[in-house]
């Protein structure tokens, strides 16, 4: 299954820095307890649009109402909305509230419950 990467900001940190934590709703299971969402796949930019990265996905932790701020703030800083603290006040907050409205605007119905994943290409330079 393909994992799309709509928000510009966490498509470009990826490509460029070979990983990115990124927020997904679901985390659904199969029948037998197997999450489809894990290990290999390909990243593009849109529905039905090309590879454009391979990347190896890794579930890292749920995300829940009262845990939010907490789970966004450990991996902020490699999210894609991190910012140069040296050019910008506040860079560290900035980031996960960038982050929340990012979430919040692809994915209005439920944005407060969902999952991080690490999500690295394969094949990147380190």
């Amino acid at each position: 299954m393909v994992m799309i990467f709509a928000n510009q900001k966490v498509r470009e940190y990826l490509l460029e820095h070979g990983l990115v934590y990124t927020y997904r709703k679901n985390h659904p299971k199969t029948l037998d307890g197997i999450r489809p969402q894990l290990g290999r796949d390909w990243a593009t930019d849109r529905r039905t649009g090309s590879k454009i990265a391979d990347i190896f996905i890794t579930p890292i932790e749920p995300i829940r109402p009262l845990n939010i701020g907490k789970v966004l703030t450990k991996y902020a800083k490699e999210s894609g909305f991190y910012k140069d603290p040296f050019l910008y006040d506040n860079a560290f907050s900035n980031a996960i509230s960038d982050w929340a409205r990012a979430i919040n605007s692809l994915n209005p119905n439920a944005p407060t419950a969902g999952w991080i994943y690490r999500v690295e290409v394969i094949g990147a330079d380190d």
